[in-house]
């Protein structure tokens, strides 16, 4: 039968052949383009909801109202969006069923956090605090359905993808026998080179936000994307053909362990400069024996575990200030009624021994109460004022006063300043509060003799500057800047208080200043720079 066709219809057969195969391909990958495309978008709506969640949480925290709003309002319009789109029965179960219920928590939790912002209602704050972190791991299980949903809809399509190529193999093969013998040392050549060019899914792998590490059976490297280069440093030349996956990847894990395959674990990572920060690290597996090969999908959630501890050290604030309050509001009547008794006692009695010893408990009580006045003032949630630091300093030191005594620390106070600035008194003064609580720490830690500190505060051109130096023997840490990194690993001794990150962070973000350290003769030295 094709004998009888000329060479030109052969062809034209041939092209109409390709031509109708390489459509079917097309279209093909376009829809699983199209597909991969509304799966990643879903991913990244369900996924951004637990970052809408934690930042609800942190400005209700904050009381930061003005950022407050936006957020519900996103929150709110993809949660329409994801419950309005047709959705699998495991979507269903998990948005309607009894079990999780996540499109009754969602509702909830917005439904509070709108009444914090309207009203300023506390037990609405408090809803959304403690129920921020529940609502994350729910969260968190929709977004897990919405990868596999994914995956799975890939698979379909590869799978339709396999059976268009088999069936476009089979008939380049007969049209090789029947019209293309001739040219075929050509094809056969151009072929390889196609092959040798990069593949598709290399560019997807390079633009993946995540690092992507593959492994061949002797654990040397094969990929390492753009992504891997940003967060441990190393450059493609120097990982590449190498056996250094033990060198980024820290902590107990089994690259074969069928059981932790597929599945997310949270390690540490360790970049060329020797930082060490947590990941977030999962496992797959391709081929057998020789032909193995181990893909890694890798995160850098050092933000994230920083995030967790900014909420969890608000979180100890706000709860420690609820409990003073509670305790002030026990002690003043019983306080109130000593001191009555004591003015009761001295007005009855002519024992000049027993009025003496009454003013002496009066004065005890008025200290008392007192104390209990500075720790509310200290931990009270203030709005934004101008104020000069000389009050921050004050009140930090009252709080610090009998802890300053018993260590026997020389306090030295040198102020000299008149300007104001705009900010929050009690930031300025929980930072004040830390950086001195740490020189105490070491300076009893070193058992220093003769303990001082001093406090300058004096002005410039430009700026306030706050200076708060020590005799404690110095930072030991190198380079000193790494003092301020957050999750710092070098650490001999965890601090107390804010922390020097966090407080850095406010020093930028609330007075737009900074904050520097330095060693002395002798120990420390913290400048603070406000601008005025």
């Amino acid at each position: 039968m094709f004998e009888s066709f000329s060479f030109t219809k052969r062809y034209v057969l041939a092209l109409t052949l390709i031509a109708f195969l390489s459509l079917l391909a097309f279209f093909n990958l376009s829809k699983l383009l199209s597909i991969q495309s509304n799966d990643a978008k879903l991913v990244n709506m369900s996924g951004n909801q637990k970052i809408i969640t934690r930042e609800i949480a942190f400005f209700a925290i904050y009381y930061k109202i003005d950022k407050l709003k936006p957020k519900i309002y996103e929150m709110e319009e993809t949660h329409k969006k994801l419950t309005s789109l047709k959705s699998s029965n495991q979507l269903k179960a998990i948005y309607y069923g009894k079990e999780v219920n996540l499109d009754e928590k969602v509702k909830k939790y917005l439904f509070h956090a709108k009444r914090f912002y309207v009203n300023r209602d506390g037990r609405s704050q408090n809803y959304v605090l403690k129920n921020s972190e529940s609502l994350l791991s729910d969260l968190q299980k929709a977004v897990e359905v919405y990868l596999k949903e994914a995956q799975d809809n890939t698979k379909k399509i590869q799978k339709i993808e396999t059976y268009i190529l088999l069936l476009t193999l089979t008939t380049l093969f007969f049209e090789a026998i029947f019209i293309f013998m001739p040219a075929n040392r050509k094809i056969n050549k151009r072929t390889n080179e196609l092959i040798k060019e990069k593949e598709f899914s290399n560019a997807v792998i390079e633009s993946s936000t995540n690092a992507i590490i593959t492994l061949d059976s002797e654990l040397k490297i094969r990929t390492f994307n753009k992504e891997a280069e940003n967060i441990f440093k190393y450059t493609k030349n120097e990982m590449l053909n190498k056996s250094r996956f033990h060198e980024l990847v820290l902590g107990e894990y089994s690259i074969f362990d069928s059981d932790k395959l597929n599945k997310t674990q949270e390690l540490k990572g360790k970049n060329k400069k020797g930082d060490i920060f947590p990941i977030r690290i999962s496992f797959g597996k391709s081929g057998e024996n020789k032909d193995v090969a181990i893909v890694t999908n890798i995160q850098d959630i050092s933000k994230e575990k920083l995030n967790e501890k900014i909420l969890e050290q608000q979180s100890k604030f706000a709860a420690l200030g609820e409990m003073i309050a509670i305790i002030a509001h026990q002690w003043r009547q019983p306080l109130a009624q000593l001191s009555f008794n004591c003015i009761y006692i001295r007005k009855k009695s002519k024992d000049k021994e027993i009025i003496k010893e009454t003013l002496d408990n009066e004065e005890i009580i008025q200290f008392m109460s007192k104390t209990i006045t500075n720790f509310q003032d200290f931990y009270k949630k203030t709005d934004n004022t101008i104020f000069n630091p000389i009050i921050s300093i004050n009140q930090a030191l009252k709080i610090l006063d009998s802890v300053l005594k018993s260590t026997q620390v020389k306090l030295i106070k040198e102020i000299d300043s008149e300007i104001t600035i705009y900010g929050n008194a009690n930031s300025l003064a929980h930072i004040i509060l830390s950086i001195i609580q740490n020189s105490i720490d070491i300076i009893k830690l070193n058992k220093i003799q003769e303990p001082s500190l001093t406090i300058s505060l004096k002005d410039s051109p430009k700026y306030i500057i706050l200076n708060i130096i020590d005799n404690a023997g110095g930072i030991k840490i190198h380079p000193i800047e790494d003092i301020f990194k957050p999750l710092n690993t070098k650490k001999e001794k965890s601090s107390t208080g804010m922390g020097l990150y966090m407080s850095k962070i406010i020093i930028k973000n609330q007075f737009k200043g900074t904050i520097k350290a330095k060693n002395t003769k002798d120990g420390a030295n913290f400048t603070i720079l406000l601008p005025h």
